[in-house]
């Protein structure tokens, strides 16, 4: 069994479940693939056969393949007995992509051939894993809805080496993918969509486009304020200023968009975030029941699409 997560303050940026190993895998279960019965009805056929007619070349061939399908069965246990799991990793995602989960096994020395990880009854991944070497897996999960992805059961499964049978094991595990609103395009969003969505009142921002001049490019700034014109001609790289664009401090309300459906307007409030994070702004957001404060950094835009994603 795993272990609960620790909840830490940045654990949706990268949550992981925290052990020195978080536990065994559980009970061992197999049966035999529709090959695996197939193979066994042809060995009984050619057993019959072979009694019938007393042929001893038909009696060896028999047993042959017979052995070969008991030395299947070990190889297809130790292929997958003694994993063990040590965390789970992943990071937020918007709505309607991936979220991928990262899992650290423990392993012994010995090679891991086609094992299959699946959550949850997604579709999972095959992967192979060379002794000593840092058993990690990638896990695909679409993520259809905002909130959080919940995962509890991971499946470890094998039909190594010849698939006559197999081997699976579940194990309960503890983990959550944070999944944002689904954003509007952010090329769809201009400035004057910002201040509307802007819900103080006597704030100086009416200027906030006003074109300033040219300065030098300098590591951080964004790439929509670049002037491309400038630099076809070998001038450089050279990055548009606008009057305002320093100080301007935004805050998105809920109130002020026209539309009563919630999830647009988390859409919405969304790509407003992600525009005015672009633009290096200062903005909060003021939700029902919740204000969060201006500011800005990846931290704060966490935090603003954090509050959206869990409303």
């Amino acid at each position: 069994m795993l272990s609960n997560a620790t909840h830490k303050s940045v654990k949706d940026l990268n949550h992981r479940n925290d052990s020195a190993c978080l536990g065994k895998q559980g009970r061992i279960k197999w049966f035999p693939t529709r090959y695996g019965w197939l193979f066994v009805v042809v060995l009984l056929g050619m057993l019959m056969g072979s009694i019938n007619y007393n042929n001893n070349l038909g009696f060896i061939f028999t047993f042959l393949l017979g052995s070969m399908m008991l030395i299947s069965l070990v190889h297809s246990y130790r292929n997958i007995q003694g994993i063990r799991l040590d965390e789970i990793q992943t990071r937020p995602v918007f709505e309607a992509q991936e979220a991928i989960f990262e899992i650290k096994l423990c392993l012994s020395v010995r090679q891991r051939v086609a094992l299959r990880f699946s959550l949850d009854g997604n579709q999972g991944a095959i992967v192979n894993i060379l002794p000593d070497a840092v058993g990690r897996v990638l896990i695909a999960v679409p993520a259809k809805k905002r909130g959080r992805l919940s995962l509890e059961e991971l499946t470890i499964a094998s039909e190594y080496p010849f698939g006559l049978f197999n081997f699976h094991t579940r194990c309960r595990i503890t983990s959550d993918c944070l999944v944002y609103p689904k954003p509007v395009p952010v090329k769809k969003l201009s400035m004057q969509d910002l201040l509307q969505a802007h819900s103080s009142r006597g704030a100086a921002l009416d200027n906030v486009e006003d074109f300033k001049g040219l300065r030098s490019f300098q590591n951080g700034d964004a790439l929509q304020h670049i002037f491309w014109k400038a630099f076809s001609k070998g001038q450089g790289l050279m990055v548009k200023e606008f009057m305002g664009s320093a100080s301007p401090s935004l805050c998105f309300s809920w109130k002020k968009l026209k539309t009563d459906n919630l999830e647009k307007k988390l859409s919405l409030l969304c790509g407003m975030v992600l525009k005015a994070h672009g633009l290096k702004l200062k903005y909060g957001v003021r939700l029902p029941g919740r204000q969060i404060t201006p500011g800005r950094g990846k931290q704060h835009k966490h935090t603003c699409l954090r509050a959206l994603a869990l409303f």
